[in-house]
């Protein structure tokens, strides 16, 4: 049986259902340590907040494991091809992941994928048959190329919140994306875990007055704070409640933002995309050199704590 019927037939017997099979078990740290990770994802992954506190809490509350992680997000792209009429003022169609998912799949050789699509693959229009099968598609997709490559555990990561409040009856784009995570946690095949983060921002954005999301779209740092934590607790990392600005003003945090974004703008060049001009791949040069350099400052300060 192909993935996509397969990919049809457990997601719709799960519904019907109610979810009523348990889910097997989310790997946690162990599954890890010691492999490398990427982490694919839109803008907001791009964006990188989350990412950074992910890095930071497992380097600070695991000191003695390794933590190998490549974030690779790109704004604007999506899983599903798609892309509304004058997308960016008409500069460019939204990209999509499979431009550069062989280069990366080929070039990082990873053994551990997170991916967080969702928000711009319904392209902001009401839930729609057609749309919501190209999404489908892309996951479909994206776990079929990540397996065939040998990756050996792929972590599906529900899309965030659209933070927008509407009146009883209008059209609420967070609706779209309740759907698709509803979809995405129907789905259980081997090696493939799906972390809810939809479910667990709405619950704690309706049990706050503050939004996440000043344009409805990309959290502000409690949002990605919000997201680590859900991430974390997925696999087994329980993270101490404490004010985000405690945790920024921490060194180790300093150093594992900076591993971060340092990795994203060098692999991103390594691998190449294309958004609105084409980046063709380039050398990599001694970027994990500096890496390692600067993880090396990180496991000084994670042994000290």
């Amino acid at each position: 049986m192909k993935l996509m019927k397969k990919l049809f037939v457990v997601g719709l017997l799960g519904l019907l259902a109610g979810c009523a099979t348990p889910p097997a078990a989310t790997p946690g740290v162990e599954a890890l340590a010691g492999r490398r990770i990427i982490v694919l994802g839109d803008s907001i992954t791009q964006g990188g907040g989350y990412i950074s506190f992910i890095s930071y809490y497992l380097n600070r509350l695991h000191p003695g494991k390794n933590f190998d992680i490549y974030p690779l997000g790109l704004s604007s792209e999506t899983l599903s091809g798609l892309s509304e009429e004058g997308h960016a003022g008409g500069k460019f169609p939204r990209p999509c992941l499979f431009e550069r998912l062989g280069r990366v799949l080929e070039k990082a050789r990873p053994e551990i994928v997170f991916a967080c699509y969702g928000m711009n693959d319904g392209i902001y229009q009401p839930l729609d048959d057609a749309r919501f099968a190209a999404f489908k598609s892309g996951v479909t997709k994206l776990i079929e190329q990540c397996q065939a490559a040998g990756v050996r555990d792929i972590f599906l990561v529900t899309p965030p919140i659209f933070d927008a409040q509407t009146r009883p009856g209008e059209f609420n784009y967070d609706s779209v994306l309740t759907a698709y995570a509803a979809w995405e946690m129907s789905l259980k095949l081997e090696s493939v875990h799906v972390i809810d983060l939809h479910t667990a921002m709405r619950q704690a954005r309706d049990a706050r007055a503050e939004i996440f999301s000043r344009d409805h779209i990309h959290p502000g740092e409690e949002g990605h704070l919000l997201m680590a934590r859900t991430i974390l607790a997925a696999l087994g990392v329980q993270v101490p409640d404490e004010p985000l600005a405690t945790l920024k003003a921490d060194p180790l945090y300093k150093q594992a933002d900076l591993l971060r974004r340092h990795r994203a703008s060098r692999w991103m060049q390594h691998i190449g995309y294309t958004r609105e001009k084409t980046v063709a791949p380039q050398p990599l040069g001694d970027a994990e050199k500096e890496a390692a350099e600067m993880q090396a400052k990180i496991d000084v300060l994670r042994r000290k704590k």
